[in-house]
């Protein structure tokens, strides 16, 4: 069986860029947006969200909005095409391990939905994990509500505030990386979900499988390859199908998910989140925003 390859959820450790080049620093949030911003809303070719980036005054790029990913990355030959200089190295980590990374300067960011000077991005270390030219990283939005429809097909982002009509909020929270996470229930236990859309498949911890009380021997489980994420670091994994998903008002039903038995610590020196809700899922839902001030997903159920 081939590997299964996804974006993981990234944890970043920024040590200090190279004093030689001190212009350039790793992205940060700015002021809050005063009125709402819109792209249009495309996929890789593995079902993440992408949307067109100009770098430098270059491109358009497609670039994966990552929602668990706390800062921007470009693919290597992105960097060499653009002639970046190097100002250090950062840690990325994932689902599937960490490693050290090359850390570039960039003088202009710019999407539909933002404009940013002189920044830090890194390289991707696997440029393979998708056919886009980069990733945006949740450090541009963290003052915003960051609304995926994909029904309209339209990304957007919104000041934070009470759920549109039609949405229907469900309480989370941020944790140590900035990130989105919220309750969801699988088949009557409930975990810790990473809003994850930089993962094109949904992905459990080893913790999930015990809590199921399930085994790794388990008949409803089979081998299913290898998951890649952002780092060179690969791990094997097992698929199984659970009866039902909850997230919020939503019920997925008979659901294909893949576990990790042994996570690889990620870069904080903890644990993987017990469940990566990943593109696989979310891109089910009509639409659903992640509004960061607020720790809450808002999910739209259509009428």
């Amino acid at each position: 069986m081939h590997a299964l390859i996804l974006i993981a959820g990234l944890a970043i450790n920024a040590p200090q860029p190279a004093a030689k080049q001190p212009q350039h620093q790793a992205a940060t949030a700015e002021a809050p947006m005063l009125a709402s911003k819109e792209s249009a809303l495309t996929r890789d070719s593995r079902g993440r969200p992408t949307i067109e980036a100009e770098i430098n005054g270059k491109g358009p790029f497609r670039m994966v909005v990552d929602t668990a990913a706390q800062t921007s990355l470009l693919t290597p030959a992105l960097v060499d095409e653009l002639g970046l200089p190097a100002i250090g190295e950062m840690g990325v980590g994932g689902v599937a391990g960490q490693q050290q990374a090359a850390l570039y300067g960039v003088d202009h960011f710019k999407t539909a939905l933002f404009d940013r000077t002189a920044v830090g991005m890194i390289a991707l270390p696997n440029a393979t994990v998708t056919d886009a030219r980069g990733i945006v990283g949740m450090e541009v939005f963290t003052q915003d509500r960051v609304v995926f429809d994909n029904a309209a097909k339209r990304l957007s982002i919104e000041p934070s505030g009470i759920p549109k009509t039609g949405f229907v909020s469900v309480a989370g929270h941020l944790n140590d990386s900035g990130l989105l996470e919220v309750p969801v229930d699988i088949d009557g236990v409930t975990f810790n979900a990473l809003i994850d859309t930089g993962a094109s498949v949904s992905v459990a911890s080893g913790g999930a499988l015990k809590a199921l009380g399930w085994t790794e021997t388990d008949s409803r489980l089979a081998p299913a390859g290898e998951i890649r994420g952002a780092t060179d670091h690969g791990t094997a994994v097992l698929e199984g199908t659970v009866n039902r998903i909850r997230l919020g008002p939503v019920n997925f039903q008979n659901v294909p998910l893949i576990f990790v038995a042994d996570e690889a610590p990620d870069a904080r020196g903890g644990q993987t989140p017990e469940l990566i809700l990943g593109s696989d899922l979310l891109n089910n839902l009509d639409a659903f925003a992640l509004d960061f001030p607020k720790a809450e997903l808002q999910v739209r159920i259509p009428k």
